[in-house]
Formats: C-alpha cells, sequence, structure tokens
C-alpha cells in the first residue's frame, strides 16, 4: 500500500475550480494552457480527476468519485 499524498493549496484550489465551472453532466472546460498541467499531475493528482484533451490542446476535466469523496471532506475540514 502506497503512502497517502496530501494536496498542497493550489491542487484544493484547482479542485474547487473544477466544481465551480462544472456543467449538469460534471464536466468544466479546461483552457489549452492550463491542460498540460492538468495532464502532468501538478494541477490535481490523477485519481482525483479525469480529463480529455481536444485537438485545439484545451479539453474538459471532472471529479472521479474519488474526488469527490474528497472534496466533501474537504467541507468537513475547513
Amino acid at each position: 500500500m502506497s503512502e497517502p499524498k496530501k494536496l498542497n493549496a493550489g491542487q484544493k484550489h484547482m479542485l474547487r475550480l473544477v466544481v465551480k465551472g462544472r456543467d449538469e453532466s460534471g464536466w468544466a472546460p479546461v483552457s489549452r494552457r492550463v491542460m498540460p498541467l492538468i495532464q502532468s499531475e501538478i494541477a490535481v493528482p490523477h485519481e482525483l480527476v479525469e480529463f480529455e484533451v481536444f485537438n485545439d490542446g484545451s479539453g474538459r476535466v471532472r471529479l472521479t468519485d474519488e474526488g469527490q469523496s474528497v472534496l466533501d471532506a474537504m467541507a468537513w475540514l475547513i
């Protein structure tokens, strides 16, 4: 079993932005400037989000079930 990872302030902020920008189906648009950060796991761990990249470099992102659970728990911790 791997050691748990702690989210930094930027990653927590990114999770909140995904929630703020999501549509009815749960997807939030991502610009082509931010998408490389999503792809590299700098912005948020891949266990917490799934993403799609479009041909122009932009894309979309949504929380996984685990990501939603983390976000729900953060509301209790703050």
